[in-house]
């Protein structure tokens, strides 16, 4: 399995406005950053990113130490914008609840997936739009995040959920379809939102993450686009 890299917004691994024992409170994907901090390094590598002062990030680390989250590159821009910081590093997946910043990395070419501010009880939701992998844009990264996604599914069944969205206009090609099953990589469910809007649909479906296609009115298959996605494992 190739190396990864993936950035979060601090705001995901801590809720920031919430304070218990001089430490912050463990956020959205805090417990999944945690099983994906299991895999060698060689496979995973994680960067925390945050637009405030770094004249918090002491109580950040002390956070990540105490909770006993061993991750230890953390970047603050300090209200600069974070897109030049995740092209320099090269991250190629990035989590984030700031819609805007999503959009502006996937138009860079960065996989980016807009977070809810629902905390998981059990089981982490991750949904996917079927037009994402009809974008004019190439994300290289599609091709490791999910057989990675299909790699954590085969050692916790439980711990998450994949889910794939379709619209009125637009059933999902056969092509990708088969792209997470050779990725080993269940879809849990097929969720149809009529108005195709992802914020309908992470309130509907309770979902934590959520991977958003371009916004089309008349959706058909792009020439080629088997080979968009530049898959290599």
């Amino acid at each position: 399995m190739e190396m990864l890299k993936i950035g979060v917004d601090l705001s995901a691994v801590f809720q920031m406005n919430e304070v218990c024992e001089g430490t912050y409170v463990k956020g959205v994907l805090f417990s999944f950053l945690q099983q994906l901090m299991k895999f060698n390094h060689q496979i995973v590598e994680i960067f925390i990113f945050s637009v405030d002062n770094p004249s918090i990030s002491q109580m950040v680390f002390e956070s990540l130490s105490v909770h006993q989250l061993n991750i230890d590159q953390v970047i603050f821009t300090g209200g600069e914008s974070l897109i030049s910081y995740l092209q320099a590093l090269e991250v190629e997946v990035y989590f984030s609840a700031d819609e805007f910043v999503v959009a502006k990395a996937q138009a860079v070419g960065i996989l980016a997936g807009v977070i809810s501010n629902k905390v998981p009880l059990s089981t982490l939701s991750i949904a996917f739009d079927h037009r994402l992998f009809l974008d004019q844009v190439t994300y290289s990264g599609l091709g490791k995040w999910i057989p990675l996604l299909g790699y954590i599914q085969q050692q916790d069944k439980q711990s998450l959920s994949i889910e794939l969205m379709t619209t009125r206009s637009y059933s999902v090609d056969r092509w990708i379809k088969e792209l997470f099953k050779d990725s080993q990589c269940k879809i849990n469910a097929v969720c149809f939102i009529a108005s195709g809007k992802g914020a309908d649909l992470m309130e509907l479906y309770n979902v934590h993450i959520y991977f958003e296609g371009e916004q089309r009115e008349q959706l058909s298959p792009l020439p080629n686009s088997e080979c968009i996605l530049n898959i290599d494992f």
